[in-house]
Parts: C-alpha cells; sequence; structure tokens
C-alpha cells in the first residue's frame, strides 16, 4: 500500500518525497497518511512546488478514504512571513550560542546521571537534575525535534535523541505534538492534548464532582505527568512496532532500544544503592522534570477567553486558528530559560524558526495581528499566566 501524504491539493507518495528531503526523511514520514499542508508550509514559509514534484503525485484511486483535506487559508500567514522574513538570521537556523547552551545542559546532566549513581545521591540533587531535564525538554529536543537547529537532518535527530534521554520519545513526540497538536492546537476533536480525564480541559469531557476543585489540584496532577508519559511511551514503541509495514519501524527500532537509559538509569542506581530512598530519588527527579515541562506547556493554551469550542484546525485562517489558542507570558529572559516556549504564538505559527529569534519577531506578530483584528494574548509575568489558567479551570470545573 502507498504511503500517502496530501499537500493541499495533491496527494503524494511520502516515501518518495522522504527521500529527497534535505532536512531528513522522518521529518516526512512522521506526516503519513495525514494532510501535511500545515506543516510544509509553516515549516518553510513558502507554498509547496508542486510543479516540481508532480512525478510523485499518487493515483486518486489509491488514496485511501481515511486522507483529510483541510481547507485552510494562508493568504496571512504568508504576508506574516514576509514581515519577518527580514528579522530571521540563518535562515532561523541555531546560532552558536545555542550550542554553549545545548553542551551544558546536556553535559550537566550526564555529570549528575554519573555523580548520583557512583558516588552520593541525595533529594536535593535529584531535584535539581529533574529541573535540568526540564531544561533539556525545553531548549533541546524541542527545537531539534521541530527540525529548527540546523539544516543537517542528522544534527536535528541526534539532539532530538535528548528526549529519550530524558524519560520521553522523541519519535512519539514528534507525532503527537508536531502532526497532532501543532496542527490542530485546541481543536477539541483533534488536539489529544485536550484529553485529560482528571483535568477538564473542553465542555465535551464528561463533567465529574472532582472537577469542581480542578483549579486546585492540577498542580499535584503534573507532578505525576512524566511517570505516566513514561509508561504511554513504552507501550506505544512495543505497539508501533507490531504494526506490518509501518515506515517508521526502523525509527521506532531505535527509540525502543533507547528506552534502555530508563532501564540502566534504575538498575544502576539501584544496584549501587539498593533502597526504597534510592528509588523514590529517581522518582523524584522524573517528577520534577515532568512538573516543569507539562507546568508551562498547560499554561500556553489555557487561560480566560482562549479559544477552544470554536475551533475547527480544518478550515478558517491559519494565523488566526494558532493566535487565539496560544499566550505569552515575560520576555527575552524567559525565553532563554524556556527555549522561546514562553513565545508560543510565534513559535506555533514559526515551529521551525530556531527559539532565538521569537523575541526579535514578536512585536511584528502582535502588530500584525492588531491590524487583521486577531487577538493576541501576552501575560506580563507567570504568576498573571497563572492566575489565569486557574481561573480557566474553575470554570470548566463547574457542572
Amino acid at each position: 500500500m502507498t504511503v500517502c501524504i496530501r499537500i493541499e491539493d495533491y496527494v503524494y507518495d511520502a516515501v518518495k518525497l522522504a527521500k529527497l528531503h534535505p532536512g531528513g526523511e522522518i521529518f516526512v514520514l512522521q506526516c503519513s497518511n495525514t494532510d501535511g499542508t500545515a506543516i510544509f508550509n509553516s515549516s518553510h514559509r513558502r507554498r509547496f512546488p508542486h510543479d516540481k514534484y508532480k512525478d510523485f503525485r499518487v493515483d486518486p484511486a489509491v488514496v485511501p478514504a481515511s486522507l483529510e483535506r483541510t481547507n485552510v487559508d494562508y493568504a496571512n500567514y504568508f504576508e506574516l512571513c514576509q514581515r519577518v522574513s527580514p528579522l530571521i538570521p540563518r535562515g532561523g537556523w541555531a546560532p552558536w550560542t545555542y550550542f554553549v547552551k545545548a553542551a551544558l545542559l546536556l553535559g550537566a546532566a550526564v555529570f549528575l546521571d554519573c555523580y548520583m549513581t557512583f558516588v552520593q545521591r541525595t533529594y536535593t540533587l535529584s531535584a535539581i537534575a529533574g529541573i535540568i531535564f526540564g531544561f533539556i525538554g525545553l531548549n533541546v529536543q524541542h527545537d531539534a525535534n521541530h527540525g529548527a537547529v540546523s539544516r543537517h537532518g542528522w544534527v536535528n535527530r541526534l539532539l532530538g535523541l535528548s528526549q529519550d534521554y530524558i524519560g520521553g520519545n522523541g519519535l512519539g513526540w514528534m507525532v503527537s505534538h508536531n502532526v497532532v497538536h501543532h496542527v490542530h492546537c485546541n481543536d477539541c476533536h483533534r488536539d489529544h492534548d485536550l484529553d485529560l480525564g482528571a483535568i477538564r480541559l473542553k465542555t465535551s469531557t464528561p463533567w465529574q464532582a472532582f472537577h469542581r476543585i480542578q483549579h486546585f489540584y492540577f498542580l499535584l496532577l503534573e507532578l505525576a505527568f512524566s511517570p505516566v508519559h513514561i509508561s504511554y511511551n513504552i507501550g506505544l514503541c512495543i505497539s508501533q512496532l507490531r504494526q506490518e509495514n509501518n515506515v517508521l519501524s526502523p525509527y521506532w527500532r531505535t527509540h525502543r532500544y533507547l528506552m534502555g537509559i530508563l532501564v540502566a538509569r534504575f538498575g544502576l542506581g539501584l544496584f549501587m544503592a539498593p533502597s526504597m530512598t534510592t528509588f523514590y530519588q529517581l522518582v523524584t527527579m522524573y517528577m520534577i522534570g515532568g512538573f516543569y515541562l507539562s507546568f508551562f506547556f498547560l499554561l500556553s493554551h489555557n487561560f480566560e477567553n482562549v479559544a477552544k469550542d470554536t475551533i475547527d484546525s480544518s478550515k478558517g485562517d491559519f494565523v488566526t486558528n494558532q493566535a487565539i489558542t496560544s499566550s505569552n507570558v515575560g520576555g527575552s529572559w524567559l525565553a532563554q530559560m524556556n527555549g522561546g516556549l514562553n513565545f508560543q504564538i510565534e513559535h506555533h505559527l514559526f515551529p521551525r524558526v530556531h527559539h532565538s529569534n521569537y523575541a526579535t519577531i514578536a512585536p511584528v506578530v502582535r502588530q500584525f495581528c492588531k491590524e487583521k483584528k486577531i487577538a493576541y494574548v501576552h501575560f506580563p509575568t507567570v504568576w498573571d499566566n497563572f492566575l489565569s489558567t486557574a481561573s480557566h479551570l474553575k470554570l470548566l470545573g463547574k457542572f
């Protein structure tokens, strides 16, 4: 069976396109049997060259009936691209200073891993390691798995594997985050990030009595993000490898082997210091890292008056769909800490632009939205964002 990818009105052989993609096959294959128009346009900031690849088109008779066709308008988006392009140096790739930051973060994580395994493990060191894991998730793997670090695919792929080092699954993250969440942000029928039964993030989630106090307990649940995420990724990796004719199977095998990092971390740790205290300290490390990641992601798309029920990501204006479902907080200093993900609006509009550029292009994006009468939400502080998120959850928690 032909593996397809739809780009606007045409359907292409995804495998053939992937082999020619200069940024690496995986960034095309992640979109297998989906409409890849949004990912192509937002990654390349231009329209797809249909005439150049017309020989790769698939006979409509063999196109799967399940292959959805979106009808999103990109006129505003390409106009915005023209405005921000002069402000984006190096094609949007990472500056050399980013590689220094990435090396320091990864080096610190490996050093603490070794020190706590072979010398001494404490709750304080475990918490510090967890925070560093969070920084790696926001600053290193995130850019890399969006293909935003380098024009060389192997660089992005290598740094993207840091997701597995901190307990995640790089490929699973790419599919769920790049292909689903970014394309269908806050679409109640398509964005699976809204499907958290313990926290009611959309009105279609069946109401439970405990939702009345979700604006209090959601922080506690975020501490459980990492253990739940790890368990899910193990099951996902196993299930994907069992699928026949899965074009991503070679990549899934790599991530299956990388699950050994988790086994080795717990196994060696408990071998060197066999006690429940060691186990709890390891769990603490993952919980702190997961909390830091989930805290900022939850704030980004869940705040007062955010668009959810009105969003249909298969149509409408692309800039509007992305801007009214996201929010920004803080400025350039927080961007350096959190990999630019405090500029969620800019990130969702330009996911393959390195985060070091977001603070620079944000004023242009904000002015553009003002001209087009598109809502643009920017919280001055994390505390302001937090209060708005709590208020939003309180409202959704009512019967």
